[in-house]
């Protein structure tokens, strides 16, 4: 039994050293949120709280130390929705009751999509070219909506998946801009 107690004390003991080395102070613990809040306040067509909560449920936004980490973690998290939405349309078109006539847009959408994913990249914050990157992106989701509005899809799931893109679209622009224009 003696054993028993011993293993018992020995694991809270390393608990509680684990918890005090590993968990971030009050004062470490408010940088992530300050720094969310400084993107989260340049967002367009996204409100302040549900950029927050956006990039909050991320768990890497808990580990972001300055302006630069939210920016490559937005873009991370838009890239990734970017690949899913391609995904989400070619699933579309393996379902039998998609309207022949629809297909052809929804192939378009995959592809441009496909091709959006490449401008979520990481090496536009260094070089400066984060901002165009993401202009070209949405000029593919752009073609994308007029290629099915021209096709007259009209599918629900389509439109909550172009809006749930344009979210992370929003996020990550604004993410961008206050890398690129500190000032502002």
């Amino acid at each position: 039994m003696g054993s028993r107690n011993t293993s018992v004390l020995f694991f809270a003991a390393a608990f509680a050293l684990f918890s005090f080395l590993h968990f971030p102070s009050q004062t470490e613990a408010t940088i992530p949120t300050e720094l969310v809040s400084k993107v989260c306040s340049q967002t367009v067509n996204l409100s302040y709280e549900t950029c927050v909560k956006f990039l909050m449920a991320n768990p890497k936004s808990l580990l972001v130390n300055n302006l630069k980490a939210v920016a490559e973690n937005a873009l991370d998290m838009a890239r990734r929705e970017t690949a899913d939405t391609s995904s989400f349309f070619a699933a579309l078109l393996e379902r039998e009751d998609i309207n022949p006539a629809s297909k052809a847009a929804l192939e378009s959408c995959s592809s441009l999509f496909k091709q959006a994913v490449t401008f979520f990249s990481l090496n536009g914050l260094s070089g400066g070219t984060a901002t165009l990157d993401l202009h070209y992106a949405l000029d593919k989701a752009t073609e994308c909506k007029s290629e099915l509005s021209a096709a007259n899809v009209s599918i629900k799931s389509v439109a909550a998946k172009l809006e749930g893109w344009r979210n992370f679209y929003s996020i990550a622009s604004a993410a961008v801009r206050v890398v690129e224009n500190p000032d502002n």
